[in-house]
């Protein structure tokens, strides 16, 4: 699961659809996450592909979805503690699922190398990382060797933005997290795509999943709406209408079957 600082960035629209469906009146489920582009955006007109299609399965099974932008260990905090219903982007992490239901996957991303186009590196295997400061984001659910190895310099950030600030300024050599969102969060940033690169080979693959706390006595009611949800938004075209609005049909297709 995130230009300006999040101390006082507290985004909260509502995709809010005026209809009935043969529920009855929507029944209002409350989301979280961070920036996250194109996954979760600050543009109200294009909130990101996962809030459309969290937004679309849970509109086929009755309900209607208020979303917050918060920075992503609030959120994920808020979530766990059951004052916010929902994460729609989760990675999965054994510690993560002693307190949170997940969904079935619904999308597939890499973990991708960024580092200035000065700096020549492939990634192959953790050994290769040997050596080098590497800008993470705190709690982001990287797997256990990443955070476990101590053969390279991991350096904590709040946020995405903050790891690619550090990786600008050569206060790191390198930053993790998915290509799109790195790619996206440089413009506001006023960083330039040309100065940077990627490791031919990423670090690691990760599905995406919607994640309920387990303190929520509805967590299961929520999560098997949106698994029926999105079946049905598979089935009727929606789903992939939404990979290709942004951006997201790749030679490989990475999309969770």
């Amino acid at each position: 699961m995130r230009p300006t600082s999040f101390k006082r960035f507290f985004l909260v629209f509502a995709l809010c659809i005026f209809t009935l469906s043969a529920y009855g009146k929507m029944k209002i489920i409350t989301a979280v996450n961070d920036a996250w582009p194109p996954y979760v955006t600050r543009d109200n007109a294009r909130p990101g592909f996962s809030v459309e299609v969290v937004t679309a399965a849970l509109h086929t099974q009755g309900y209607d979805i208020e979303f917050l932008l918060f920075p992503w260990a609030r959120g994920l905090h808020e979530v766990r503690n059951a004052r916010i219903d929902l994460i729609t982007t989760t990675w999965y992490t054994d510690a993560r699922s002693e307190y949170l239901v997940y969904s079935d996957p619904y999308f597939a991303t890499n973990i991708d190398i960024m580092m200035r186009k000065d700096t020549i590196f492939d990634y192959n295997g953790p050994k290769s990382l040997k050596g080098k400061r590497i800008a993470s984001v705190r709690d982001y659910g990287y797997d256990q060797w990443f955070l476990d190895a101590e053969y390279f310099q991991r350096v904590e950030t709040t946020s995405l933005m903050s790891s690619l600030q550090m990786l600008a300024a050569g206060r790191v050599d390198m930053a993790v997290g998915n290509r799109f969102v790195m790619q996206q969060e440089l413009e506001p940033l006023n960083l330039d795509t040309d100065d940077f690169h990627f490791s031919p080979t990423p670090m690691i693959k990760q599905h995406i999943h919607v994640t309920a706390g387990k303190a929520n006595p509805k967590a299961q009611e929520y999560i098997q709406a949106f698994n029926r949800g999105l079946e049905i938004i598979k089935q009727n075209g929606t789903f992939d209408d939404l990979k290709q609005k942004y951006g997201l049909l790749l030679p490989d297709d990475t999309t969770a079957n």
